[in-house]
């Protein structure tokens, strides 16, 4: 059985996996690597996680919730809608392309993701979801069906700006024109 661990240890251990997977990829990266990389024997990390897919869901959900705190956080900075909304989408969707564009498995990662993590990460997409929600209804007076599609804009096109495999600072550029994009028609619609 697992047992219950507290949150310093398995933030060292998170740090660890991403570390070894991003080296090494999902596959090839062992239970005896995350252990070593994390300053700790294999058994001893046997007593946070069952398996590696249990640390690999575990610390992608991890780095997401981070990103997604770092994301919602901007929407709240003190600042012009545009510059908010794209500070939310370079924290998010930018940061986590930066990484993931570092690692030369990302494929296989985002693949490994979709069988570990994806109960998680759907689970972070939805509190950003609420978050932009949240932040569209105060900045805006619009009926609900404009206010998903921009919800709609912010969480589909990122995906769309990957298909060439742009550089980071091309996607970054990218995002801050749909950030600018959707300011602007917020600022219409007001």
């Amino acid at each position: 059985m697992v047992t219950q661990p507290d949150d310093a240890k398995r933030s060292v251990i998170h740090a660890a996996a991403i570390s070894e997977f991003s080296a090494r990829g999902f596959n090839r990266t062992s239970m005896s690597n995350i252990a070593g990389a994390a300053g700790m024997s294999r058994p001893a990390l046997y007593q946070y996680f069952r398996n590696k897919g249990d640390i690999f869901g575990s610390a992608f959900v991890a780095l997401l919730d981070a990103s997604a705190d770092a994301a919602l956080a901007e929407l709240e900075r003190d600042a012009p809608i545009a510059d908010r909304l794209d500070g939310f989408l370079q924290r998010f969707e930018g940061d986590l392309w930066e990484t993931m564009s570092a690692s030369p498995h990302a494929d296989e990662i985002m693949s490994a993701k979709t069988e570990h993590a994806t109960i998680g990460a759907l689970a972070v997409i939805a509190r950003l979801q609420a978050g932009l929600t949240t932040f569209l209804e105060a900045e805006s007076n619009v009926d609900v069906a404009t206010r998903e599609s921009w919800i709609e804009l912010a969480r589909l096109s990122p995906r769309g700006f990957k298909l060439d495999e742009p550089t980071v600072d091309v996607y970054r550029r990218r995002l801050t024109a749909l950030a600018r994009s959707l300011a602007a028609d917020i600022g219409t619609a007001r």
